[in-house]
């Protein structure tokens, strides 16, 4: 923790600092709160949460947006490419705070998405008018996956710029968009 907490700190401020726009207009507008989604494995919650100073740097990050962790983990499974929408929870004291809220879940690595698209789940269930997931880290097995293959193969990050800004639909040619299947 103490070696790689302030590479995880740095890179994952500078991301999130440089992608605001995206985030912003994915979410539909400034977003209200950012968390992580917490550990299915660990107690105590997300090992990124207690990254010390990552909090304080995402808020600098995106302005006006407050870290808070809003979900706890609740005894329903969730497999590998299967999401559950009761594997998390907002616990009923802090329903008022999520409801129609513009929210980031944080995912320290994202493999299937069946833990972050599960917690992004509870959230919509509790309310939340919109929830992005921003993966710090992504698996990739081109080896194995014919679709990672194909998507390292479109993509030579150096050689892109930072932002396709024509239109009024612009996002970061780097930022990946998907769907989730669990609601």
């Amino acid at each position: 923790r103490a070696r790689f907490g302030p590479i995880v700190r740095s890179l994952t401020a500078g991301f999130v600092g440089a992608h605001a726009d995206c985030i912003a207009a994915l979410v539909g507008g400034v977003p209200d709160f950012v968390l992580p989604v917490p550990s299915t494995l660990r107690s105590g919650g997300s090992p990124i949460a207690r990254v010390p100073g990552l909090a304080a740097d995402v808020e600098e990050a995106l302005p006006g947006v407050r870290w808070t962790g809003l979900l706890y983990r609740t005894d329903v499974p969730v497999g590998h490419m299967r999401p559950s929408a009761r594997a998390f929870a907002v616990p009923p004291t802090l329903r008022g705070r999520v409801d129609g809220r513009r929210l980031v879940l944080l995912d320290d690595t994202y493999v299937s998405g069946a833990r972050s698209q599960s917690a992004a789940a509870a959230l919509r269930r509790a309310g939340a008018a919109s929830v992005v997931i921003v993966a710090l880290g992504r698996v990739l097995r081109p080896d194995r996956v014919p679709a990672h293959a194909e998507f390292l193969g479109r993509r030579h990050l150096a050689d892109v710029s930072i932002a396709d800004v024509s239109g009024p639909r612009a996002r970061c040619v780097r930022c990946v968009q998907t769907a989730a299947g669990t609601e």
